[in-house]
């Protein structure tokens, strides 16, 4: 980083695609119909869908289907005021393309009361990325009586997948109730990196002919983790149909994980400050790791009632609290070097907490005519993080966004005889206030190590736009 003369301050924001929720349930919906839907289908679906929303509202879907969804494109926009420092925010955009299902749904002939569905979807997708500099002229460093130069950096990437193989069955018990069950085989990776950077030395060094500073402060602070993590989810559920109104009730087990090898956890703070030749050097990390995930138990109910050519839908479900666990684990395998300098045991185990939340939203869809119809929703959008069980500035904590969210949901469907196409588009917005920092870039100097005092005066505005395409195909052969 290369100081400009007469430059003050400079603020260089950087960010690449993809979405950038990290602690939200209700983020992404599945399916053509579903996703316009906000996701409301627990009571009273009808499409392929089903097998993640209630499995058991397949018994009392007929044919041979195949569904596909996907978000075509989709924006994220963030703005933090101070995030950096007063003064110093966060203005983030980026664009992504990311498909989100496809499945097949049969019923049985040898037995019509039986019908399974077997597909696949992403179910969480985000690549949250940005760099904030800072640099200014000013004192920092002892004596205070002379100009110096400050640079600082904070740079944050987070990208997570989760991919879900679905398998579901259903049986019909009678003409109103079907019962069903969800197994859902996931692997989730994280790749996760953040770090601060600053610098300080003297305004008169950069006219030196000398090659070294002659004072020099320095601290550099990173937290690494890679993770890949393998497991399974099972959804229990039943769908009670009394004609024009639907009822649906499933609950969604705790994941059992199985965590893979070669998972990798690093912390290190090394700070230098002249003159009172104080040195921090505190470094540790974890490597060929097993991988722990955990998702909570939960418990949706929801329904949907017939009007004539409006139906109106509403879910909600609760979401049970995940005490504070390490996300990796040592195995046979594992090698784990401890640096004498590292504060305790725990202090590269990455680490995360669920508290309890509960969502809920209602749906809408009118026909406007035979062929086309109209489809519109609202829900909430919970953040899960439990920020009074753990601290995000002391803990190892791999995410941070922290802000709660709702959706509007728009769009219409059009339908012929064996096909159904819906477009639509997906707002969601979210705010939060008087939040800490990320750093205080503007308040660094050499007795607080070149980090700042954190404030409380962050102000954050969330925008999302998601764009979705979806077909429903009737593939069953005439005559069958």
């Amino acid at each position: 980083m290369k100081f400009q003369k007469g430059t003050l301050v400079l603020i260089l924001l950087f960010s690449i695609p993809l979405m950038s929720q990290e602690n939200h349930y209700w983020f992404h919906n599945f399916g053509a119909i579903s996703s316009l839907k906000g996701g409301i289908e627990v009571g009273g679906i009808r499409n392929v869908s089903a097998a993640y929303y209630n499995p058991g509202a397949l018994a009392f879907i007929d044919g041979e289907l195949v569904e596909g969804q996907a978000d075509v494109v989709s924006f994220d926009v963030i703005n933090i005021k101070n995030a950096g420092g007063e003064m110093i925010n966060l203005d983030y955009l980026s664009a992504d393309i990311a498909p989100s299902l496809i499945a097949y749904l049969k019923r049985s002939k040898k037995n019509p009361n039986f019908t399974y569905v077997f597909g696949a979807m992403t179910r969480y997708n985000t690549n949250l990325s940005f760099l904030i500099e800072h640099e200014q002229v000013g004192n920092y460093l002892i004596p205070e009586t002379q100009e110096d130069v400050f640079q600082g950096q904070l740079r944050y990437d987070n990208r997570v997948r989760e991919s879900w193989v679905i398998g579901a069955a259903a049986y019909k018990i009678s003409d109103r109730i079907g019962v069903g069950l969800g197994t859902y085989i996931f692997v989730r990776s994280q790749d996760y990196f953040s770090g601060y950077f600053a610098s300080a030395f003297p305004k008169e060094d950069l006219e030196s002919s000398l090659p070294e500073f002659s004072k020099l402060a320095t601290n550099t602070e990173e937290m690494k983790f890679n993770a890949r993590v393998m497991g399974f989810i099972f959804r229990p559920a039943i769908d009670i149909d009394l004609d024009d109104l639907k009822l649906g009730l499933t609950m969604s087990t705790p994941s059992i994980s199985l965590g893979l090898l070669n998972n990798y956890a690093y912390r290190s703070e090394v700070a230098y400050m002249p003159d009172e030749d104080i040195r921090l050097n505190a470094s540790d990390t974890r490597n060929k790791f097993s991988g722990v995930y955990k998702t909570p138990f939960s418990v949706n109910l929801g329904a949907e009632y017939d009007f004539g050519k409006l139906l109106v839908a509403f879910s909600m479900e609760w979401f049970a609290k995940i005490d504070p666990y390490e996300m990796i684990k040592e195995n046979d395998q594992s090698i784990s070097p401890e640096f004498p300098t590292a504060p305790n045991e725990d202090y590269a185990l990455p680490v995360t907490a669920h508290k309890s939340v509960t969502n809920f939203g209602f749906s809408v869809l009118y026909e406007i005519k035979d062929w086309i119809s109209y489809v519109g929703s609202f829900r909430t959008d919970m953040n899960f993080f439990d920020n009074e069980a753990l601290d995000r500035y002391e803990d190892f904590v791999p995410s941070f966004t922290y802000w709660d969210l709702w959706h509007i949901t728009s769009g219409i469907k059009m339908s012929a005889k064996k096909l159904d196409l819906t477009v639509g588009m997906d707002y969601a917005n979210g705010s939060s206030e008087n939040d800490p920092q990320f750093a205080s870039m503007t308040s660094a100097t050499q007795k607080n190590f070149l980090k700042g005092d954190i404030q409380n005066n962050t102000s954050t505005q969330y925008h999302n736009f998601s764009f979705t395409l979806g077909v429903n195909i009737n593939i069953e052969k005439e005559g069958k």
